[in-house]
């Protein structure tokens, strides 16, 4: 388990907050009203679109408020978090209102990667961001994407420095973070950052301890409003830089895979699997540690217990689906996780020849070359110690059987 390491002003920062605390003053405003407010004055602009993200943002203030913990620099992150979720949708929906011929690009045949967490997904999004026909959305122009960038500065933006400095930053207080997930302002991004926008997204449950937050998105979320910003944001970047599809990637696809092939029919689908006891692991390990950046109280049993409940809950939605014959076997294609570890390229070549997809040889080079420069084997050499999860082994077992025996998935060591 890793702590982020403040620097001394930081903690003279969150000192100084504990002490206003005591006589009812909190720090930066987590207040709904306050934040939209606060959201229309930075942009100048008001129109939110429809408002199916409210309750969410209404849930989220709330549980951040009584449930996280929050450091007065925790409470700074979350309100930049939440007031950077709602900038770019009040740009995104600009955007669509000025440039009308936005809404006449179609999203055709998305290639969409998901799974449980830390099972080579950001492996394979590298290498299929290699062939110059797949566009991925990067670091950069998922942190700001306004406005859209344009292919004659696409490896040159300004905005790439931007991010990079940004992420060093994050580095500098949580040093191990490289270590356990890859980073960089040019690598592709997770669609979590997408569905922010519309205040449904795991992103929040991970950085910071929201509970109540957490059930509400599992149990009463509607992702169909999440889905159609989805959509719209990538008609967005793809205006001034286009090629021949969109190869997208999140674990958070898996608990809505139903929601996500409603509003994209044609998408090809590939699933990874891994055993479910060494995601929980390493996916609780990451969390502690951003945790730990905005609460001066992570509880690694407490993270566990809410990783393993929620992977739970995933691959029993995703069985239940896939069991049901509502996807068909030509737009869905399965892999293992060793199999991307042992043979990454053995892996793009299937998922080619399953969709039909042409394979360059220019695409072929770009992806060996990646693998000869790269150590992907990195963020899979820590020693996760289960025990100190507080979960009991053999009860989880018992719990992820049927997903493991549907999808003969390998037991691993933990």
């Amino acid at each position: 388990m890793y702590k982020a390491s403040l620097p001394l002003n930081l903690k003279l920062l969150n000192m100084a907050g504990r002490s206003l605390r005591l006589i009812g003053i909190r720090g930066a405003s987590l207040r709904p009203r306050n934040l939209l407010k606060r959201a229309r004055r930075n942009t100048n602009l008001n129109d939110f679109g429809p408002d199916d993200f409210r309750e969410g943002l209404d849930v989220l203030c709330q549980s951040l408020e009584t449930e996280a913990q929050l450091t007065t620099f925790g409470r700074l992150i979350a309100q930049a978090d939440i007031l950077h979720a709602l900038e770019n949708r009040l740009k995104l929906i600009h955007s669509f209102k000025v440039n009308r011929e936005l809404s006449g690009s179609p999203i055709s045949r998305p290639l969409i990667i998901t799974g449980i967490h830390h099972a080579g997904s950001s492996l394979l999004h590298d290498l299929l961001a290699q062939d110059p026909d797949n566009r991925v959305p990067l670091s950069w122009e998922m942190r700001y994407p306004f406005p859209p960038p344009r292919t004659e500065t696409y490896h040159s933006d300004s905005r790439i420095a931007r991010v990079n400095r940004e992420l060093n930053n994050s580095q500098r207080l949580m040093p191990e973070l490289k270590r356990l997930y890859p980073m960089g302002a040019q690598r592709p991004q997770e669609c979590v950052s997408i569905t922010a926008m519309n205040l449904t997204s795991m992103n929040f449950g991970v950085t910071y301890r929201v509970p109540s937050y957490n059930r509400w998105l599992e149990e009463h979320a509607n992702f169909r409003g999440a889905y159609n910003l989805h959509y719209q944001f990538l008609q967005h970047l793809q205006w001034r830089h286009k090629t021949e599809r969109w190869v997208l990637m999140s674990s958070s696809h898996l608990w809505h895979l139903d929601a996500a092939l409603k509003r994209y029919p044609d998408a090809m689908v590939v699933q990874i699997h891994r055993d479910p006891l060494k995601s929980v692991c390493a996916l609780s390990n990451l969390t502690y540690t951003l945790r730990s950046l905005a609460s001066n109280a992570p509880d690694l049993r407490d993270i566990s217990r809410h990783h393993a409940d929620l992977t739970a809950l995933g691959l029993s939605r995703n069985l239940a689906f896939r069991q049901s014959g509502k996807i068909p076997a030509k737009q869905i294609l399965d892999v293992h996780f060793q199999d991307i570890q042992d043979a990454p390229l053995a892996v793009v070549e299937r998922i080619y020849q399953h969709f039909n997809l042409p394979l360059s040889e220019t695409a072929r080079e770009a992806m060996e070359s990646l693998l000869q420069t790269h150590d992907y084997l990195q963020y899979d050499r820590h020693r996760y110690h289960f025990m100190a999860t507080g979960l009991r082994l053999e009860e989880e077992r018992r719990r992820f059987k049927p997903y493991m025996d549907y999808f003969k998935v390998t037991q691993e060591r933990v």
